[in-house]
């Protein structure tokens, strides 16, 4: 953990996202990771990948807890024009879990647990680290793995998994981001979280985010963007948010900020804009 600078304690698998025939970093907790990075601050990434896992050059310049077992998940994601994206999962990882954690990464700014497959424990995370604020992203606990059918089991297909966080798990859980797409077939998720989260951020891609803050809500708009790649978005803008809450912005602005990295990372490849984030504080001012 660098000194002076804000610091976020990312947790969840580093994926292998298969892409016709490359292999590229993905995950929620690897794009929070980068882009909190990427805006200035102090970023640990706490992850498990597989003896096979192939990119550790994505990885450079973070802090690592990096536990190598079993196979790194595998997606493949397909974008059909005008439909919702379609997820197929080769392989995953085992959990992700606290054991371990260096001294000085047990009181970071943030806290983000960002599973993929709902490879994380919140309890044992909470219990494990005494951050300023706890952030969860909700995709990676309203999903599953199903197979296509009985006699294809090398490759699975991604559903909703009902997900009923209860009040006594969400107690200490400061900020939850979710998109549209995440409420599919969770009945009563959305009133469950604003119940007991202090902020949920409820993104809806071209058309803005909603930020319920206490049963209130505002809306954020985007930056326009020439989109290349939309895998990230959202993790991009909970990086961004975060990072502006740790700065102290109002609710308001930090959404603003996550908007313009969002707009940013969705312009490359994968994460290949990142390293261009830090134009979000000046794309922030023009975000509506």
């Amino acid at each position: 953990m660098n000194a002076g600078k804000l610091a976020c304690l990312a947790v969840g698998h580093v994926t292998h996202d298969r892409v016709a025939d490359e292999i590229l970093p993905g995950g929620c907790a690897y794009y929070a990771a980068r882009v909190w990075a990427g805006l200035g601050g102090s970023a640990c990434l706490a992850s498990v990948v597989g003896e096979d896992f192939r990119c550790d050059a994505a990885l450079e310049g973070l802090a690592l807890l990096l536990r190598r077992a079993g196979s790194t998940t595998v997606f493949a994601n397909f974008y059909p024009p005008g439909a919702a994206r379609v997820q197929f999962v080769e392989s995953i990882a085992p959990h992700v879990e606290p054991a371990g954690l260096p001294e000085r990464w047990l009181r970071p700014d943030v806290l983000f647990l960002g599973p993929v497959m709902g490879e994380i424990d919140i309890a044992a995370w909470k219990q494990a680290c005494r951050p300023r604020l706890v952030a969860i992203g909700v995709q990676g606990f309203v999903r599953q793995a199903a197979p296509l059918a009985p006699e294809i089991t090398d490759s699975l297909k991604v559903i909703p998994r009902l997900w009923q966080p209860s009040s006594e798990l969400l107690a200490g859980v400061d900020v939850a981001c979710l998109s549209e797409e995440d409420l599919a077939g969770q009945e009563g998720l959305l009133d469950r979280l604003t119940a007991s989260v202090p902020l949920v951020a409820l993104t809806r891609e071209r058309r803005g985010c909603d930020l319920i803050e206490k049963r209130a809500r505002c809306w954020v708009g985007i930056h326009p963007s020439r989109v290349v790649d939309p895998t990230g978005a959202g993790d991009s803008f909970a990086a961004g948010l975060l990072f502006g809450l740790a700065r102290g912005l109002p609710v308001r602005d930090a959404g603003r900020l996550g908007a313009a990295a969002a707009s940013i990372v969705i312009e490359g490849r994968a994460s290949a804009s990142i390293p261009q984030v830090r134009e979000a504080f000046a794309r922030a001012e023009l975000v509506p």
